[in-house]
């Protein structure tokens, strides 16, 4: 963690409350997976609760996962990856899908439809060539967004 996230994270921590909502865009880069792993030891310390969001947008093949209909199947893997990570931290979580194009407006909609006390997320995702150095959806979700927002390597 580099020094301006550390220090995000302790502004974060100051303003925490018990019961606290986190929400995690998550799409299984490594960045992802660190954020989603900070969230869940921040949401420990604070019986908080998660929401791992996943927006993607293909309007291909329809998939179930846990009843829900899904229209990813690489969804359902990306969820199944992490959610033993949940599972052995005994934290609330939900895991949530949206299939749209607009992924930082979903995340927008999300947080702020929600209640969010914060978001955390990577620094970058699986946006290959069109994200370098910071993110494009992490940099308009901490310009935008109307909580905090920490933003992981």
């Amino acid at each position: 963690m580099d020094a301006r996230t550390q220090f995000d994270l302790l502004i974060l921590i100051a303003r925490a409350r018990e019961n606290m909502k986190i929400l995690i865009p998550y799409d299984g880069s490594t960045h992802s997976k660190n954020a989603a792993l900070e969230a869940i030891d921040l949401a420990k310390k604070y019986s908080g609760s998660l929401t791992l969001l996943n927006v993607h947008w293909d309007p291909g093949a329809t998939g179930k996962y846990d009843g829900t209909e899904i229209r990813d199947q690489p969804v359902i893997k990306l969820f199944e990856d992490l959610e033993n990570d949940l599972k052995k931290s005994g934290v609330s979580y939900e895991l949530r899908y949206e299939s749209d194009a607009n992924a930082p407006q979903v995340i927008l909609n999300v947080s702020k439809e929600g209640g969010y006390d914060a978001i955390i997320m990577g620094c970058r995702g699986l946006g290959g060539a069109r994200a370098w150095l910071l993110g494009s959806v992490s940099t308009r979700i901490a310009a935008e967004a109307l909580c905090p927002v920490i933003i992981v390597k």
